[in-house]
């Protein structure tokens, strides 16, 4: 059995591979976790061999896609071996689900443990995150809050936050109540981290929105973009200028038409953006 493990472990750590993804093959333990009666017994072990190798992937501080496709593998693997494992569905719905060509992985593993866990309302919670933040379907995650807020000792305040999802769609104040609702329940440090990122970009976007539009006001009434983003406070159409959640500072764009931050990754949010 020591043997049996050492190989399991090593093809576990070694591979690198997704199935039906970059990769060339499925994992030794990916394969064995479709036929249980292979695992003699074991399963559980094995489910904590795969476990381990999950954590590992999902702690990379910059996740590669194929770090995703690979931890959407283990966590596959996981849950095959042992189904009524909870933390697997729900690490793999929000850091899948933070990778908009891995939501669908995502939302595969959360509907796989709505049917285990139906009394357990973070999972309906979580599909309305994914879809919400990755797919930017705030009629989708709308309904995945309704649905979560029909299972007993959910928090009160979900029917009022769905239908603002609902109505309201891409709206920044819209998500960041979302977010700061999800921190308040989450325990997991990985996962608190992907929410804390989550919420200083959903600040960022809202920030770079408001200034867009002050920007476009100053240049309709004056004939000429701002010179400074000072300038939109002192011809008050700006209160003041927001502090930017990462430490830096906001800035006008060479163009003078638009805005950005000069700490924050440079990638907007298209999700809250109105299509």
């Amino acid at each position: 059995m020591i043997l049996l493990s050492a190989a399991i472990s090593h093809r576990v750590t070694g591979g690198r591979t997704q199935e039906g993804g970059r990769g060339n093959s499925p994992s030794l333990l990916s394969v064995i976790s479709r036929r249980p009666a292979l695992s003699f017994g074991f399963r559980n072990l094995l489910a904590d061999l795969v476990w381990l190798e999950a954590v590992q992937v999902s702690g990379n501080r910059k996740m590669t896609p194929d770090d995703f496709d690979r931890l959407s593998d283990l966590l596959s693997t996981v849950v095959r071996f042992d189904p009524r494992f909870t933390v697997p569905y729900l690490l793999g719905g929000i850091v899948l689900g933070n990778s908009p060509d891995h939501a669908g992985a995502a939302l595969d593993l959360l509907a796989r443990g709505e049917k285990q866990f139906p009394s357990d309302w973070l999972l309906p919670f979580y599909t309305g995150y994914v879809q919400y933040f990755s797919l930017g379907n705030p009629e989708e995650g709308g309904m995945a809050l309704l649905r979560a807020a029909r299972i007993p000792g959910s928090p009160e305040y979900f029917p009022l936050l769905a239908s603002r999802m609902l109505s309201e769609g891409h709206r920044s104040d819209t998500a960041l109540a979302f977010l700061q609702k999800m921190m308040e329940w989450e325990e997991d440090p990985r996962r608190k981290a992907v929410l804390e990122e989550r919420i200083r970009r959903v600040i960022v976007e809202r920030d770079l929105q408001s200034m867009e539009t002050a920007v476009a006001e100053y240049t309709s009434r004056f004939g000429a973009p701002p010179r400074r983003l000072a300038d939109l406070v002192q011809s008050g159409m700006l209160a003041r200028i927001p502090e930017e959640p990462y430490g830096g500072r906001y800035v006008l764009t060479p163009d003078r038409g638009g805005v950005r931050s000069d700490r924050a990754p440079q990638e907007r949010l298209k999700v809250l953006r109105k299509r």
